[in-house]
């Protein structure tokens, strides 16, 4: 059941109920989370893994499925990825702390750490979450862009010079 806040206002005899608008604070936090989402998920990528990689490295391990068979009592059925820190690397598996596990329908599932041997047999893929300098600076240029953007149409600093002939003097009698 949703909730709204009314405001009453008088029609004739009887009043009318009418829905408020959002406020300028619910708005530009809105925008805020919307920013910040696109922020911290735009500034990276994820390259294939070329090389053995070293302990604390960020990966994404594509299982295959015999990895989500062998791995379902422990992360979910139907786990697609799973996203972690590299704590160990041998020639038969991974060891991750565990940050999240996505799945084929769309969830997450968000994890605090906890270590998960995954035998690279299970792993269709794996791929190496990296800082992308050229993806912060477009997500930066971009909200840049739009602060600018709300200021100039909202004249907020408002202008330093007067309006020119805004109330022209009255004109003269004779």
């Amino acid at each position: 059941m949703k909730s709204f806040d009314v405001t009453k206002e008088s029609v004739g005899r009887g009043e009318r109920a009418r829905p408020t608008r959002p406020s300028a604070g619910r708005k530009a936090g809105a925008l805020l989370l919307v920013f910040l989402l696109g922020f911290t998920s735009g500034c990276y990528t994820f390259t294939p893994l070329v090389a053995s990689p070293q302990p604390g490295t960020e990966l994404v391990l594509g299982l295959n499925d015999q990895g989500r068979v062998s791995l379902g009592q422990s992360v979910g059925p139907s786990a697609q990825t799973i996203e972690g820190r590299l704590s160990a690397k041998n020639d038969s598996a991974y060891v991750i702390a565990v940050r999240s596990v996505r799945y084929f329908n769309g969830g997450t599932n968000v994890w605090s750490g906890e270590p998960l041997s995954v035998g690279t047999s299970m792993v269709q893929e794996a791929r190496v979450r990296r800082f992308s300098p050229s993806k912060t600076a477009l997500v930066v240029a971009a909200a840049a862009g739009g602060v600018l953007a709300f200021i100039l149409s909202r004249s907020i600093f408002g202008s330093s010079s007067p309006d020119k002939d805004s109330n022209p003097p009255p004109p003269d009698g004779s």
